[in-house]
């Protein structure tokens, strides 16, 4: 796995307009600390930068303290602003609303978020193939770095854009396992100590293969017409199989392994579905949705599941409440495309219960 932590400048001098130069302003030297403070424990590798200045600068003092050179990538820089651009004759917000809304959209010479995302990518792709399962740091700003993570979780937008304008320096760090991403933190370093709050995420759905690679399953299982959950043996709730992606596995391999480690399901059909991402204030992540017919429960490996259990529809006493039923509903949905085009599976009312009679599945 390697780790990259992508540093976004700490704050500059807008009053330079040229943007190879510009330097931090005297709040940004001072909290270029925060920085290094960061990254002390980190075990890094290697130091890259875009080579604009006020990136450089922002990831210098770690560097230096940690006896590493900076390596200068030129594709890293910031997107090339409009030469007419200034946000007094061209507000800001209502520019990147539009630059987000059409990837291809700018205002005179300068770049698309598009040329901006392809170049980066085209960088990172280079850093990752060089730095294979080394932990690096690589200086960044704050348009490039957000087309970057737009690139391997295509739901993040203008709505999560806008929020971290103003956060400088921010860290972002990604889990790569090849060349794509399974795992996203993102650190606000003037709130230190944040902790993920999934009672406030954001559960978004994707059409099958839009995210690329994948961290985790999940197996929503129909036996003998009904739902088949499990309970762990160290939780109270019931949860879909599914799991952690290990490394070397395909998500298909990993979803047959979830499916029988934590059910006993010895045969089945199983195919994928969909794809998701969860979203809380400090991270992401994301997974592959799978549906399996089962034909055939063995003896419950004795591993982490204590207990099966078959509901018609989703549990009251579960696990992820927040998520679970969220994938459930997109599952529905999904079945009524694929197995009931005439009607016969139809979507839960608002309780969660199949407004009309199911066909048999199993």
């Amino acid at each position: 796995m390697t780790t990259v932590y992508f540093i976004r400048h700490a704050e500059s001098d807008n009053a330079v307009r040229d943007g190879r130069i510009r330097p931090l302003t005297e709040k940004g030297l001072h909290d270029r600390a925060f920085v290094t403070d960061f990254l002390r424990d980190k075990y890094i590798d290697a130091v890259l930068s875009s080579p604009y200045k006020r990136a450089i600068d922002t990831v210098a003092p770690f560097a230096e303290e940690r006896g590493l050179e900076i390596r200068l990538i030129e594709d890293f820089r910031e997107r090339r602003s409009d030469v007419d651009f200034t946000r007094e004759t061209f507000g800001f917000e209502e520019f990147m609303r539009r630059q987000w809304a059409d990837f291809n959209y700018t205002y005179s010479n300068g770049e698309s978020l598009a040329e901006v995302q392809s170049r980066n990518i085209a960088a990172l792709n280079g850093v990752l193939a060089k730095y294979k399962d080394k932990p690096v740091v690589i200086g960044t700003h704050g348009t490039a770095l957000s087309t970057i993570i737009n690139y391997y979780d295509p739901t993040y937008g203008y709505d999560d854009f806008m929020p971290m304008v103003d956060i400088m320096p921010w860290v972002v760090r990604m889990e790569f396992n090849g060349d794509g991403c399974v795992g996203m933190v993102k650190t606000d370093l003037f709130t230190p100590g944040q902790t993920d709050d999934y009672d406030s995420c954001i559960v978004r759905t994707a059409d099958l293969g839009a995210l690329k690679v994948y961290r985790f399953t999940v197996i929503f299982a129909r036996y003998r017409d009904k739902w088949l959950y499990c309970r762990a043996k160290t939780r109270e709730g019931y949860e879909t199989a599914g799991g952690h992606i290990e490394e070397g596995e395909t998500p298909l391999e990993a979803a047959k392994r979830e499916l029988f480690e934590e059910t006993g399901a010895v045969k089945y059909e199983i195919i994928p579905a969909f794809d998701y991402s969860v979203h809380v204030n400090t991270a992401y992540s994301n997974g592959r949705v799978f549906f399996a017919k089962v034909g055939e429960l063995g003896d419950l490996p004795d591993f982490e599941m204590a207990e099966v259990k078959l509901f018609d529809a989703i549990p009251d006493e579960m696990r992820f409440p927040k998520i679970l039923p969220i994938l459930y509903d997109k599952m529905q949905m999904w079945l009524n495309l694929q197995y009931a085009r005439d009607g016969i599976w139809d979507v839960c009312d608002s309780e969660r219960n199949p407004t009309v009679k199911r066909p048999t599945l199993a």
